[in-house]
């Protein structure tokens, strides 16, 4: 899920105050929250299950790109019957 900017950028001040309420929004929503320190993002808050989604989609595409570059490369051997 995407995150919507205007509802989920938060500055960190926020977090040292309603640490909280703010895990408690991004595990609601389901949307990943932008922490900012002097207006630029440092930080993003995201749900565990959310989290663990993403490490095994980027662990996919990690295998796929290992898996495809030889195949790129012209270095493909044939499948052994």
């Amino acid at each position: 899920m995407r995150a919507v900017f205007t509802d989920d950028i938060r500055p960190v001040s926020d977090l040292k105050v309603q640490a909280s309420a703010m895990v408690d929004q991004v595990v609601r929503s389901g949307r990943p929250m932008l922490i900012t320190r002097r207006g630029r993002g440092v930080a993003v808050l995201v749900d565990v299950e959310q989290f663990e989604h993403m490490q095994e989609a980027l662990a996919f595409g990690q295998a796929v790109d290992e898996g495809a570059g030889p195949a790129c490369e012209g270095r493909s051997t044939p499948e052994s019957k």
